[in-house]
């Protein structure tokens, strides 16, 4: 072999250091594997006194997953919240309090008015379960949910597909990588996909996406990692759902009813560049250095407010929100890793420093809609209709630079304890300047001009430790807090302070049965603070009077018993409160004062928070037949559940349970893998999450086929 075929061989070999490969026996999310969202080092999962879940592609490929809310049931204990998604965005909540996004270890937008991610570019997703402050910063208190994308490789690699199905949906993809010819040492990949459907109940959906990336390999010990997302994504919303009616049951009416506007609709473009560096200086110190831009448009019609039916089955309180949001966030990371020993104590040092902006312009206007019959409803298909008034909301500009520290030491004190401690400082200086309606549904009240601004230095901890009695069985204790400015659109005005939480976790992970099972075990207290909820009298404004509380237990486990056979599963159970000691008002439920004519209110203490469940699970199983003309066949079965919910803070308006069973069946043909995808087998009538005065319902019986080329 010549020292050019050596040289080619070498690139063709190499791997990307920021991505850990894992092979042969080391099984995603199993206490082998690496997640480094968990401590973004490449510290397996044993070692971590935390939960971290994983779902691989692999899964998502089995399940014929394409978006975000099919892939979260492989998660125990999370579940979508309509607060924050709205119906045309991803937002979740875990252990009952709410999730934050992240894109390979770098914040994806905020917690309210985000975007509907899909899996066509997604390698694996890791959710770190509790506040990751000490770690991200601006992290949700219910865990840090990070879409690991797929990364160029050297060896030529080439897959396309379509599928079509139910409802109009169909689909395609196509996912090319390889070396880049006349340009050594340098690898693309270019993943881009085109996905449409009339959706269930009318509620459409149109996705464009393309997202080229390149790894040049500067030296032995250097490369440099480019990529660029660009995303168009136009989304019907539907706030409603089925409405309730005076008794505070689902109305009676078929699953198909609508009773959102004809106008609804969102636009979002995203257009996000990459670039991170990473150098191996030595075996034991490595440096990475990333910065981002994000910037995002997003236009956006959908109806906001309106109450249950009345006694005579009528819904009032109509509302409906114009905005239009231009948002640019850039992020500059500097982080190294450092692996050293004080005598037999070893220790795996990160130190970090991070710079973010945030600018943001959005108005919104409000328009109040006329009263619908919730048993027979005739809906506006235009804004220009009677009864609908319209004013201006507010006009604004939300800015904010935040300069942070960071640092975290793993410390192996023995082969069988070892110990974690982090600390992160966000010292953030923000501004929400512009003009403010006193009353948005009032088009007569005032709108003034006022600016907030406000500078807060927010410190956060994780610390933890690690019993390992065998390399299969880690016990383990963690406590980890959380704190950051919500830079979100919804509210009226920013909060003056930040959203905080804190959590307690102890658990077991463990690899049995000479590896043919995984099973982990956590128990956990978490909490939320300072978070935005609307109260009566508020004007519907926002106010950060929220505060929660969850304790419970979550499972996760995977068997293995023969070859081709596989069942993964998940389960929680919480007994989630809400702390806060505010009222709320529902006239229907609870009328009005007879004398004073003011609304009664009750206190929301010990309540149960909305849109969260107490019990939830998750089967999946899978066999591919190992031999015969039948090789490569392979069949699934799944079972979700989740308990009841509330659609409101007072509990009256409840969600039913529900029970979910879904198959599929796939096979593999040298290069070519053809599936079909069944969901809901028996055209089970369920209702997937609250929205806010009514319940949204889940899929009927539908079923989804595809096509999948491979060349590689």
């Amino acid at each position: 072999m010549t020292s050019q075929d050596a040289g080619k061989e070498k690139e063709k070999s190499a791997t990307l250091p920021e991505i850990k490969v894992t092979t042969g026996r080391v099984r995603p999310g199993t206490i082998e594997d690496v997640a480094r969202t968990g401590s973004k080092t490449d510290t397996p999962l044993r070692d971590i006194p935390a939960t971290v879940n994983v779902v691989p592609a692999s899964v998502l490929k089995e399940q014929g997953v394409i978006e975000m809310n099919d892939a979260m049931r492989n998660v125990s204990s999370v579940q979508p919240l309509m607060g924050g998604g709205y119906g045309f965005a991803n937002s979740f909540t875990s252990r009952g309090l709410a999730l934050s996004f992240f894109r390979d270890y770098i914040p994806d937008g905020n917690l309210q008015n985000n975007y509907f991610r899909t899996m066509y570019d997604i390698e694996r997703i890791e959710v770190l379960k509790g506040p990751g402050s000490a770690l991200f910063g601006v992290a949700g208190p219910g865990g840090s949910l990070n879409l690991v994308t797929k990364q160029p490789r050297y060896n030529f690699g080439l897959s396309a597909g379509t599928m079509l199905g139910s409802f109009g949906t169909r689909n395609g993809y196509v996912d090319v990588t390889g070396a880049i010819p006349y340009l050594p040492n340098v690898a693309g990949r270019l993943i881009a996909d085109m996905e449409h459907t009339d959706g269930f109940r009318g509620l459409e959906r149109n996705i464009v996406e393309a997202s080229p990336s390149f790894t040049w390999r500067l030296a032995d010990d250097k490369t440099l990692h480019v990529d660029y997302d660009h995303r168009e994504l136009k989304i019907k919303p539907d706030n409603y759902g089925i409405l309730f009616d005076a008794n505070s049951n689902i109305a009676n009416v078929s699953r198909d009813t609508r009773y959102y506007s004809g106008f609804n609709k969102t636009d979002h473009t995203i257009n996000r560049l990459g670039l991170t560096h990473h150098w191996a200086i030595s075996d034991t110190l490595s440096m990475r250095t990333a910065f981002v831009y994000d910037a995002r448009t997003l236009g956006l019609l959908r109806n906001a407010g309106g109450n249950q039916g009345n006694a005579s089955g009528i819904s009032t309180g109509r509302t409906a929100y114009q905005q239009f949001d231009n948002a640019g966030y850039t992020t500059l990371q500097n982080e190294f890793v450092w692996k050293t020993s004080t005598g037999p104590v070893k220790h795996t040092f990160l130190g970090g420093f991070e710079y973010k902006n945030v600018d943001i312009n959005a108005a919104r206007s409000t328009y109040t809609l006329p009263s619908i019959n919730i048993f027979n409803p005739i809906v506006e298909t235009s804004l220009t209709g009677p009864g609908i008034n319209g004013s201006l909301t507010f006009d604004r500009r939300i800015s904010s630079d935040q300069v942070s520290f960071y640092a975290q030491d793993q410390i192996d004190l023995t082969e069988q304890f070892k110990l974690r401690l982090g600390i992160r400082n966000d010292l953030v200086h923000y501004s929400d300047k512009g003009l403010q309606r006193a009353t948005p549904t009032n088009p007569g009240s005032p709108i003034r001009y006022r600016e907030i601004v406000q500078t807060k230095s927010m410190t956060t901890y994780s610390t933890g430790g690690v019993y390992q009695p065998t390399q299969n069985l880690a016990f383990y204790a963690g406590y980890s807090t959380g704190a950051f400015i919500n830079l979100s659109t919804e509210p009226q005005a920013l909060s003056t302070a930040p959203e905080t939480s804190d959590q307690v976790e102890v658990g077991a992970k463990m690899m049995l049965f000479d590896g043919k099972a995984d099973l982990n075990v956590a128990l956990f207290q978490s909490s939320r603070n300072n978070y935005f909820v609307t109260l009566p009298g508020s004007g519907n404004i926002p106010t950060p009077d929220g505060k929660d509380q969850t304790r419970g237990v979550e499972v996760s486990l995977g068997v293995r018993p023969l070859a081709g056979l596989s069942i993964i599963g998940n389960g929680v159970v919480m007994d989630p409160e809400t702390k806060a000691r505010v009222l709320a008002s529902n006239e229907v439920v609870l009328g009005r004062d007879p004398i004073t004519n003011a609304l009664i209110t009750r206190s929301i203490y010990g309540n149960r928070p909305v849109g969260v469940a107490t019990t939830m699970g998750n089967l999946w199983a899978t066999y591919e037949i190992q031999s015969g003309l039948a090789r490569g066949l392979t069949f699934g079965f799944g079972v979700t559940y989740k308990g009841d919910s509330y659609a409101d803070s007072l509990n009256f308006l409840k969600v039913p349970s529900y029970v979910v069973f879904d198959a599929a069946a796939s096979y593999r043909i040298k290069r070519v893998d053809l599936a079909v995808n069944i969901k809901n087998l028996t055209d089970k009538t369920y209702y997937t999450n609250p929205t806010f005065a009514g319940a949204l319902p889940g899929n009927p019986l539908s079923a989804f086929g595809s096509i999948r080329f491979n060349f590689n």
